[in-house]
């Protein structure tokens, strides 16, 4: 599905510009590729036909056109928006996520100006390679967009890397702290198995780590 047709079907579409020649002759390649994923609201499909495959984009330019060109988080309520590396699916199933956890903040129903500015914060570190010799650990980042309050998440590949999950989740929380300094006392970063999620008999998940 190409990124125009995606966008035309889930209303996510924003702005639709062609970048200059100048632009595109200056390229600045990324260390990965990445894939965005969208989840659309249409609840009476399978999960499976509601997520589509956006575009897979390898630059700088090439994600903040196609980051110019789509609505912000919070706008698009009981959507998910993922941003993977390229071949990693957003499922729990796939190989490289099914030994996997995930960093998870909560941002409060009200705040969509906070959820929007972390989102966008967390996807510069992510293909920026902000993490460091860690960033090999890391899958993608989902944010799930609910009107009782949002969610927004790191996928790591390994929840027994204790070490790396935390130091993933320090830099993490640095980031968005860095955002909003008002909250550096009440911000909280937690670590869930994913194994724990799938299996969960109540709302309250364990978290493995918190920071």
């Amino acid at each position: 599905m190409t990124f125009l047709y995606a966008a035309v079907q889930n209303n996510f579409l924003q702005v639709a510009s062609i970048p200059s020649p100048a632009i595109l002759n200056n390229i600045h390649p990324l260390k990965h590729k990445w894939t965005l994923w969208f989840l659309n609201s249409k609840k009476d499909l399978d999960w499976v036909k509601r997520l589509n495959n956006v575009c897979t984009f390898s630059s700088v330019e090439e994600f903040w056109s196609l980051y110019d060109s789509i609505r912000p988080p919070s706008v698009l309520p009981n959507c998910d928006y993922n941003l993977f590396k390229e071949g990693i699916e957003p499922m729990w199933e796939v190989p490289q996520n099914k030994n996997g956890g995930r960093l998870i903040v909560v941002v409060e129903k009200s705040r969509t100006d906070l959820l929007d500015q972390w989102w966008l914060e967390l996807l510069i570190a992510l293909i920026g390679e902000q993490f460091g010799d860690d960033s090999d650990e890391i899958c993608g980042a989902v944010c799930n967009i609910r009107q009782k309050g949002s969610k927004i998440s790191l996928w790591t590949t390994n929840a027994s890397n204790v070490d790396a999950n935390t130091r993933i989740g320090k830099i993490m929380k640095d980031r968005l702290m860095a955002v909003w300094p008002g909250y550096k006392n009440t911000l909280k970063v937690c670590y869930e198995d994913h194994s724990d999620v799938q299996s969960k008999t109540s709302s309250a998940i364990q978290s493995r780590i918190i920071i």
